[in-house]
């Protein structure tokens, strides 16, 4: 029996030994770089033609972003998203300031992510004797998930969130007495992604 414990207490040695040493923990401070691609869709619907988004916004959305964590509850960056409409009525690109959190320094941990900034348009239309210029608008997200790091410099996470976007249109017409016509739509996304995570060690 004296031996079967020193046996049995030895192997729980062995084993604890051999999960600390496959145990990783993700880089929490330092520069980091995330890529993520979003599958996004709208939840607000407009039978509204005119304002150029139409009935459904369905589109895969790229994002990239560069940034220092200060902590692990703690990282703040700067990026860019791409978003264009399926219809080909609209393309935006935000340009936004993030600030990140994970909640843990484990190998898996969920973290936060808010987003801010501004939305550059980068479409334009023209049917004459008026064009229709995308002014863009406030960028707003939101989105949870968890990150499971592969080693100390590379992770990968799964996540959802909820993405605001205005769009402002100014419409211009060549006819002097025809005012301008002025168009905001404020676009609400709910998306779900997956991100890839680099960080310098």
């Amino acid at each position: 029996m004296k031996k079967t414990i020193i046996a049995a207490v030895a192997l729980l040695c062995l084993c604890g030994t051999a999960a600390a040493q496959r145990h990783i923990e993700y880089r929490w401070h330092g520069l980091y770089c995330v890529g993520d691609v979003s599958l996004a869709f709208n939840v607000n619907r407009s039978a509204n033609e005119t304002t150029g988004f139409g009935d459904t916004v369905t589109a895969l959305m790229p994002s990239v972003s560069f940034g220092y964590q200060f902590r692990k509850e703690c990282a703040v960056g700067l990026g860019f998203s791409y978003l264009a409409d399926s219809k080909g009525a609209f393309t935006q690109m935000p340009v936004f300031v993030e600030l990140r959190s994970h909640f843990m320094r484990s190998q898996l941990t969920p973290y936060g992510v808010l987003q801010i900034g501004y939305s550059l348009p980068l479409g334009r239309s023209s049917e004459p004797p008026s064009t229709k210029i995308e002014e863009g608008g406030l960028y707003l997200a939101l989105e949870v998930g968890g990150r499971y790091a592969f080693n100390r410099t590379f992770a990968m996470g799964l996540h959802a969130g909820y993405k605001l976007l205005y769009s402002n249109k100014v419409q211009r017409t060549d006819a002097l007495s025809m005012p301008l016509l002025t168009e905001s739509v404020a676009l609400s996304l709910i998306n779900i992604g997956v991100s890839f995570y680099l960080s310098g060690d």
